[in-house]
């Protein structure tokens, strides 16, 4: 019974996470296409049969469909493949009959709500809960690690790591998984002297590089709404620059399997962060927010950044790529996203039930 009470909580979870972001990524196009005076038909939280709906004043269907894994908006006019004739009286509020560069602003729209939902949410959160910052001074040291053997000791402050000033505490995590060289050099404080180390750092099990340090406490600081709207983009730009470099470890075969998870992983990451509290749970719709907004602007066939690639090339060369060549390439790229699913599903079962 608790086994069957935890599956619903986690999946629960997981439909207001996937539910929130998949909204604000299409309201981000919906907006956009309004604004482009294109005439929107549907818009739909999860696909398949409808739930429940209702219709607006512009005619747009607004509905809650069965399966919660994503969503989408289907504008007038915006399948290039249909042969269905648009008539003359309507056809300035079709999407395809739009300029190009129209085209690519109501593309575009849904990755960038994603990125502004995350600065909003960040700003809001810094300016009247706070932000938790923790000095980077060191409290402890592992032993035997490589900063045991570099000789860092406790209250020793972290000042720059290659160069680049650190703030906190995340930020020497950062630059040391961001890092490109065999040897890490350190600026660090210590009784009112700067002294220099170049430490070798060691891998964890999940491949990711440590030097053996571990953060005093954390402290919470509030921020005037004009400087939380910085920290607020720079940490949006901080969490885009993170999953890039992880998807190049995996590329390159530094990263692990365990570090990628598909819906089940989210489903489990949304249940344990729901119970360990609202903000942890809300940083995590925000970590998603993000990340979804960048993996679209991808440039696969399918992906927003697919429709991009084709509408720049069709900038560039003052026509679009033939439509019997688009439709074969979006059928790969559905052919593709189709297989990264079964893959990502697969590795978090994997990863599930691993023992």
């Amino acid at each position: 019974m608790e086994i069957l009470s935890n599956i619903f909580f986690y999946f629960f979870s997981f439909v207001i996470v996937v539910s929130i972001i998949v909204f604000v990524h299409e309201f981000g196009h919906y907006c956009a296409a309004i604004l482009n005076k294109v005439k929107v038909e549907t818009f739909s939280i999860g696909f398949g049969r409808e739930i429940f709906g209702w219709n607006d004043k512009r005619g747009t269907r607004w509905k809650i469909s069965l399966l919660p894994f994503g969503g989408y908006v289907k504008m007038f006019g915006e399948d290039p493949f249909s042969k269905e004739k648009i008539p003359l009286s309507l056809s300035k509020f079709s999407f395809s009959n739009k300029k190009v560069y129209q085209r690519f602003l109501i593309v575009a729209a849904g990755p960038l709500a994603n990125f502004l939902f995350a600065i909003i949410c960040y700003t809001f959160l810094f300016t009247f809960i706070g932000k938790i910052n923790v000095p980077p001074i060191v409290s402890s040291v592992e032993i035997d690690s490589p900063a045991e053997i570099a000789d860092i000791r406790k209250d020793d402050k972290i000042l720059r790591i290659n160069n680049k000033i650190v703030n906190n505490f995340y930020d020497i995590r950062k630059y040391i998984y961001l890092s490109k060289n065999d040897f890490i050099n350190f600026e660090i404080l210590r009784d009112n002297n700067v002294i220099v180390k170049n430490i070798k750092p060691t891998f964890d099990q999940k491949n990711a590089p440590k030097i053996g340090i571990y953060p005093s406490k954390p402290i919470i600081t509030k921020y005037s709404f004009h400087y939380s709207f910085y920290l607020g983009t720079k940490e949006t730009y901080e969490i885009c620059s993170i999953t890039l470099k992880g998807l190049h470890h995996l590329i390159i075969g530094k990263g692990s399997r365990q570090d990628i998870g598909g819906p089940l992983k989210i489903a489990e990451l949304s249940g344990k962060l729901l119970e360990a509290g609202l903000l942890s749970f809300i940083n995590l719709i925000i970590i998603l927010s993000v990340t979804i907004g960048l993996i679209n602007l991808f440039p696969l066939p399918v992906l927003d950044g697919g429709h991009l690639t084709l509408y720049i090339i069709e900038i560039l060369f003052g026509k679009p790529i033939d439509k019997n060549i688009q439709e074969i390439i979006f059928k790969i790229g559905f052919a593709i996203i189709i297989t990264l699913a079964v893959f990502l599903t697969y590795n978090d079962i994997i990863n599930l039930f691993k023992f």
